[in-house]
């Protein structure tokens, strides 16, 4: 991946801006057993890691969580998480409806990052809703999602059959903005920061493995609250 800048060139681990090569990323993925994690989705985090400072949660982070410091939270959590800095903390129950999370008080954690998530609950908005109970006024939540400006829609081949709804920019915003008000930070710059990307190999096996050309397919909403 030469010839790109060094944002681009390293995978950021911490909100602070320490970094790691694409390399020692791929050698931690693969150690861990996380075998289709991808470096681009890191990539992205790089666009969004800087507002995740503090105390706070990933959400269905799987094996591929914002950073160590974060909470994470996954229904898949298992043995390869315990020690492992990018894992899931809490287990828990899978709910195609929405995600209460009842081990944090109101107005305790200073963000809350998801990727690739929201879209797999039916009623996002109490998702949302249950997301800033706990967020801190001042606080971000930070949204990554498919978007079907690049992505199947339900329904259309390759689309994903577990998604609930189809994802957009502005259908992002209407949800968060109708629980809670808050000040847009970021919005909808993913794709083109990443456009001329390659992929490394790794990425390229999993994109094929799941019927994508590209793994470009991402937007970002980050918000704060109010």
């Amino acid at each position: 991946m030469s010839g790109h800048n060094a944002v681009t060139d390293r995978v950021i681990i911490s909100p602070e801006g320490k970094s790691l090569s694409i390399s020692e990323m791929e050698d931690i993925f693969d150690k861990a057993g996380a075998v289709d994690e991808t470096i681009f989705r890191r990539l992205e985090f790089n666009q969004v890691i800087q507002f995740t400072k503090g105390v706070g949660v990933d959400i269905g982070c799987g094996l591929n969580k914002i950073h160590s410091a974060a909470i994470g939270i996954d229904f898949q959590l298992g043995e390869k998480d315990f020690g492992y800095p990018f894992g899931a903390n809490i287990k828990v129950t899978k709910n195609k409806d929405w995600l209460p999370l009842p081990w944090f008080k109101d107005e305790s954690v200073d963000f809350v990052f998801s990727s690739h998530c929201l879209e797999h609950f039916s009623k996002p908005r109490e998702t949302v809703r249950e997301i800033f109970r706990l967020l801190k006024p001042g606080g971000y939540l930070v949204l990554i999602l498919p978007d079907m400006r690049y992505y199947p829609k339900k329904g259309e081949p390759g689309a994903n059959p577990d998604h609930e709804w189809d994802c957009y920019p502005q259908v992002a915003v209407d949800i968060v903005t109708s629980v809670a008000p808050v000040k847009i930070v970021q919005l909808d710059t993913l794709h083109e920061k990443l456009k001329n990307l390659k992929l490394t190999p790794r990425d390229e096996r999993i994109a094929a493995k799941y019927g994508h050309k590209s793994l470009n397919f991402s937007f970002e909403g980050i918000f704060q609250k109010l």
